[in-house]
């Protein structure tokens, strides 16, 4: 399969297969609050899909919708007069009017938000006022109640603008890197992914309007540009508006590993080990070369391997960091990022080291064995097991190859943080 035809058909597996039912959730919830709030029955009027549904930015399994609602101006003295905190007054209000139309669904405020959990989606509803300038005035309950301003037009416009520009690279660019997002875990939000896409594509007009053949080496110089961002740098200024797009954690050395696996897998075009190195970056979603066929496959082991996403929504949004000690016949524990090659029979601790992902939470490993040594013993492994509450996992290396150890935090039935480190066992005595 060549690049172009790969690249045009892993884009196509990202599209958003649901849309449909994400527009009835969006219509339901607008025809309630303009009922409530308008005394009008429309399922349009009054609301902006936002976040990167309304950008267009957003991916297949996409879970968690962003609503901003205009309320009539009138309301805003009513709850800007309260003594204490009438923003939680106005959450409280909304809540109470999306419960009438759906007792069942669990609908709470948070923050500036209603989160309405509905169906097999999250939507979250920014209830807000329009000002004269174009912006949004929103509540924010935090430190007993205060008035907040966002501006998301003209980020939806300006990501438009330059996605034309460019002949449509600039949404496609946002769409792989959320993709690598998901798959390694980095500690990257859509907001923020959105505004580095936008400012690599305004300046590297050589990647306008290029052919799929093309997206190769596009992903490669956009992973060495985000490499080469500023590790003390918190924040960027979001297209159009300018308003602050927060860094979660540190992405560059997942950035930098993804820009070696591209390079990697442009060297081999055309060949099997390009796909495998693309699917290193991006996931299951990148197609696989060849189908083959049940006469044609292997049998003599058994695929176990199981796959996250298989079991809950990914929207990765924490920052996981495991680490591994290593240790034989009694010698003191090393970490396994510190020695080259590992040999035969060593025990490995694997463990959470750190994360951002605030308690409770369910953790999660994946052991999995790659080659041709795992595929002999029958021993590829891969299953998903849920830790039993110590963060670790322990493991020995028994035979050559290449291995690797994942680790999923998930919280709220989401995957929100996930990480994973390569183990390579090649004991020289056997060689």
């Amino acid at each position: 399969m060549e690049a172009k035809v790969e690249f045009e058909e892993f884009l196509s597996r990202l599209a958003v297969q649901n849309a449909s039912d994400i527009s009835t959730s969006y219509k339901g919830v607008t025809k309630k609050l303009n009922k409530t709030f308008h005394g009008i029955d429309s399922e349009e009027r009054n609301s902006l899909q936002v976040g990167s549904y309304g950008r267009k930015t957003a991916i297949n399994g996409i879970s968690d919708l962003d609503m901003l609602f205009e309320l009539p101006r009138s309301l805003y003295d009513k709850y800007d007069s309260y003594d204490s905190n009438g923003q939680s007054a106005l959450l409280q209000d909304v809540k109470k009017s999306l419960q009438q139309k759906y007792p069942d669904s669990d609908i709470k405020g948070d923050g500036q938000v209603v989160v309405f959990n509905h169906s097999n989606c999250k939507i979250e509803v920014l209830p807000c006022f329009g000002e004269t300038d174009g912006k949004y005035t929103y509540p924010d309950t935090n430190n007993n109640g205060s008035w907040k301003k966002t501006n998301p037009k003209p980020e939806i416009r300006a990501i438009n603008e330059l996605d034309k520009e460019s002949g449509g690279v600039l949404k496609k660019l946002c769409k792989m890197v959320r993709s690598w997002k998901d798959n390694v875990g980095a500690p990257i939000n859509g907001y923020l992914i959105d505004t580095l896409c936008y400012n690599f594509i305004r300046d590297n007009k050589t990647h306008h309007n290029i052919s799929y053949s093309k997206y190769g080496e596009l992903c490669k110089a956009f992973f060495e540009y985000l490499a080469k961002t500023d590790k003390d740098k918190n924040y960027w200024l979001a297209p159009g508006s300018g308003d602050r797009a927060f860094k979660k954690g540190n992405f560059v050395p997942k950035a930098r590993k993804a820009q070696k696996l591209c390079s990697k897998a442009l060297e081999n075009e055309g060949k099997e080990k390009a796909r495998k190195f693309w699917k290193r970056v991006f996931g299951r979603k990148f197609p696989n070369k060849k189908i083959i066929a049940k006469s044609e496959s292997r049998t003599w082991f058994k695929d176990t391997e199981e796959f996250i996403e298989d079991k809950f929504p990914v929207n990765i949004r924490e920052d996981l960091s495991i680490e591994c000690y290593v240790q034989q016949d009694g010698f003191r524990k090393m970490l396994l990022s510190r020695i080259p090659l590992l040999k035969h029979r060593y025990s490995l601790e694997f463990y959470v080291k750190s994360t951002t992902v605030v308690r409770p939470y369910r953790c999660f490993w994946k052991v999995r064995n790659v080659g041709a040594v795992a595929e002999r013993k029958n021993q590829i492994r891969g299953k998903i097991v849920e830790d039993k509450g110590k963060q670790k996992r322990n493991e020995t290396s028994s035979f050559d190859g290449d291995h690797y150890v994942e680790c999923y935090i998930i919280k709220n039935g989401t995957v929100v943080a996930r990480d994973a480190i390569d183990v390579t066992i090649k004991d020289l005595e056997d060689s």
